[in-house]
């Protein structure tokens, strides 16, 4: 039975399609013979086998935005629609007392789910508990947790602990020195008088045979950017813009199916000492709905992934929910709201998506850290299979019944932010990417001496390997 879908505005936008209002054009004369009639006839038969009767005047509006290609165009964007799946996100986080007994369990669910991760390393796939191995003297294989490292004279001593007790360990310095309290790791060593003797340690990690960059058969691409500080004076709001010129207009910017937005929207209020200075805004609410003007801006066949950071209207522990609803409404239909971290797949290439605060704990512990390291902090993420490691630093860590932050599944592309500097680079087979920001430098910035690097839009062209990184300065 034919079909009759008099509201064919609807139906083609649900195809991945939309109608340009022209009002009356040239092409409205078409029913006095204007427009060659064998583009209409095609468009009229196309329709017809698609089970859909169409008015003149619905003819007409087709025409005018491009006749029978537009169509074919529309119907070819209908797998489209599937192309992405949100894997893990949150719109909100179950909550919890706050006590001791919310971190036990929360700290219980990550070492689980990292021992299960070690389990399958050849290094560590028989572990024991501690309690029981301390009743047997001898070489074993055990899964801890670090509570605490020291140094002696002859290299370090440990405390670890799994699900059944502690023990006290020694490691070498070469061993020792890499350690950090919290790190959940698989340890091979001698038993003897209760003690632990070091001789290795498996971290998590990527396996080197794991891993290979992936590469899909489709012309789509993916572009990342971060930390827009919308509402700042510092905004660069004409290199943003043109940048949404070129998503709309240039040819290669039209291959751009996907756009993510790695965190710190706007600029926020109240975020750091002497910020009422620097704010072009200083109603949040008026900052998210410049956002959305600028967003609303782009085609709603572009898919925009937003996750928040630590100037967003969330709470400042992590995991990080969705922004609110009263946000989210501001927003056309194709813009995605994720939490932060988020994991997706768009067309088969999994991203993990993580703002990033826990940089700054990294910078902190590991000698040598800088900004301009970001790339081996993200690899230290990676190789602790979690995205804050460290209890107790600059980032809360709120108590949830799941750790949210473990990395269970290793992704193709890692994508983390909040630090203002542009890098890209691959581990393991594992594409990172610190995203650009586009804020200039704030006084705040200028105090400590950090210079950012604005204004860099990454590529992922899904069936190239790598990134293109293009320059809007």
């Amino acid at each position: 039975m034919v079909r009759i879908l008099r509201n064919l505005r609807l139906y083609l936008r649900k195809q991945g399609l939309r109608l340009k209002n022209q009002g009356q054009s040239e092409c409205s004369r078409s029913r006095r013979g204007w427009i060659h009639m064998d583009e209409r006839r095609k468009v009229l038969d196309y329709l017809w086998k698609k089970g859909i009767v169409a008015t003149p005047d619905e003819v007409d509006e087709i025409m005018r935005n491009g006749g029978i290609n537009f169509l074919i165009e529309g119907m070819n964007r209908r797998e489209e629609v599937k192309r992405f799946e949100i894997i893990k996100s949150r719109e909100y986080f179950e909550g919890t007392t706050g006590k001791s007994e919310s971190f036990r369990r929360l700290f219980q669910d990550r070492f689980v789910k990292i021992k299960k991760i070690l389990q399958s390393r050849v290094s560590v796939s028989s572990p024991v508990d501690i309690e029981f191995a301390k009743m047997h003297e001898g070489e074993t294989t055990v899964v801890a947790m670090v509570r605490d490292v020291r140094t002696s004279r002859y290299g370090y001593v440990l405390e670890i602990e799994d699900l059944t007790g502690s023990v006290i360990a020694y490691a070498d310095q070469a061993i020792g020195e890499t350690l950090l309290p919290d790190d959940i790791i698989g340890v091979r060593g001698n038993f003897k008088n209760g003690k632990l003797y070091v001789k290795e340690v498996t971290y998590p990690g990527v396996d080197n045979a794991q891993k290979k960059e992936k590469i899909i058969e489709s012309e789509s691409a993916i572009a990342f950017i971060s930390d827009t500080h919308v509402g700042s004076r510092m905004f660069l709001q004409e290199h943003f813009m043109r940048f949404l010129e070129w998503l709309k207009n240039s040819e290669s910017g039209r291959k751009v199916r996907y756009l993510i937005i790695n965190g710190d929207l706007v600029d926020g209020i109240g975020i750091y000492p002497g910020q009422e200075k620097d704010l072009e805004m200083d109603d949040i609410y008026e900052q998210y709905s410049k956002l959305a003007d600028l967003l609303n801006l782009l085609n709603n066949e572009i898919n925009i992934f937003l996750i928040p950071g630590n100037h967003d209207l969330v709470r400042i522990a992590e995991p990080q929910p969705v922004l609110p609803r009263e946000i989210r409404s501001m927003f056309n239909d194709n813009v995605r709201f994720l939490s932060n971290p988020s994991y997706i797949s768009i067309e088969g290439m999994k991203i993990l998506l993580y703002h990033g605060m826990s940089l700054n704990d990294l910078m902190d512990l590991i000698r040598g850290m800088k900004y301009d390291n970001v790339l081996k902090m993200m690899e230290e993420l990676l190789k602790r299979r979690h995205l804050a490691p460290f209890y107790g630093r600059n980032v809360p860590i709120a108590p949830t019944p799941e750790d949210f932050m473990v990395i269970e599944e290793v992704p193709d592309i890692f994508v983390t932010g909040h630090i203002h500097v542009h890098r890209t680079g691959i581990y393991h087979g594992v594409l990172l990417l610190n995203a650009s920001t586009w804020q200039k430098q704030t006084d705040y910035q200028r105090m400590h001496n950090f210079v950012p690097d604005p204004c860099k839009v990454t590529i992922k062209f899904l069936n190239k390997p790598g990134f293109s990184v293009l320059d809007f300065k």
